[in-house]
């Protein structure tokens, strides 16, 4: 599909709001930047920052949204190659979790978004995502046709748990500024919702957790 002119416009006025305000965000962190330092920066008007972004932390959200792209394109070429759907899972949360580690100011607002209850502002944070949803309840589908998802538990149950696990994992180290924590407690998440939801194969790592130095 070929964009209008005015299209084009638009997408690279955003592009350049989303850029100075990251370059700002950087040099001076995110609570000191305010709208009318990146109108200024990005040389338009503060009401054109509010029409593209309502508030500053959907401007993070866009900025992460390439790396998060790359990342769910890697999962995907895992999911179409019928990779081993605990593997799968296991890249997911170990690999989101690097991406955290990066910048832990980013995602940090990344997650509050992401996981607000108010419906407005999660759709707006989504329009600038890659779908977790749909991939993630494809490997499930993927565990049970490969009999490693326990018959007892749905497709759509553990897509929800295992997405909300490791996001408000993510979340809650973030908040309490121990971003080193979230790469061995996501670790044990993994390990706990495996033992929970899958049934063992060989050549899976122990699930057992007690008394592991995290």
């Amino acid at each position: 599909m070929t964009l209008s002119l005015r299209d084009v416009k638009r997408s690279l006025t955003e592009q350049t709001i989303v850029e100075k305000a990251l370059a700002l965000f950087k040099e001076r962190g995110f609570a000191q930047v305010s709208v009318r330092q990146i109108a200024k920066a990005a040389m338009v008007s503060e009401k054109t920052v509010f029409n593209y972004f309502p508030y500053k932390e959907l401007i993070i959200v866009a900025g992460m949204q390439p790396r998060l792209a790359a990342f769910m394109d890697q999962i995907q070429q895992q999911i179409d190659a019928i990779a081993d759907s605990a593997e799968i899972l296991r890249n997911f949360g170990l690999n989101l979790a690097e991406i955290c580690t990066e910048d832990p100011e980013a995602a940090g607002i990344l997650m509050v978004e992401l996981l607000t209850l108010d419906p407005i502002r999660q759709a707006a944070a989504l329009r600038y995502l890659p779908d977790f949803y749909g991939p993630i309840r494809t490997v499930m589908t993927l565990a049970r046709a490969q009999g490693r998802l326990r018959s007892e538990v749905s497709v759509e149950y553990a897509t929800d748990f295992f997405l909300s696990s490791v996001l408000n994992v993510i979340r809650t180290h973030l908040a309490a500024g121990r971003s080193e924590r979230i790469r061995p407690m996501l670790a044990a998440m993994l390990e706990i919702f495996m033992h929970g939801a899958f049934t063992l194969a060989a050549g899976d790592p122990p699930t057992h957790v007690e008394g592991k130095n995290l």
